[in-house]
């Protein structure tokens, strides 16, 4: 799962693109915040993301 799959799930946007305009209409210290507080949500999602091994067979 990608993060914009995860953002779409989790936190109920339709896509990346309503995301971004949000962000885009926002006063600068407003989007300042948002955006800190989506950086924080993005490595929380890394933390809890489930890994994918790869094995190399010969």
């Amino acid at each position: 799962m990608t993060f914009t799959m995860w953002l779409i799930k989790e936190k109920g946007f339709a896509s990346k693109a309503q995301f971004d305009s949000l962000v885009n209409t926002l006063p600068y210290e407003g989007r300042r915040k948002l955006i800190l507080y989506y950086e924080i949500e993005y490595k929380y999602y890394l933390d809890t993301r489930p890994t994918q091994l790869e094995l190399k067979i010969e």
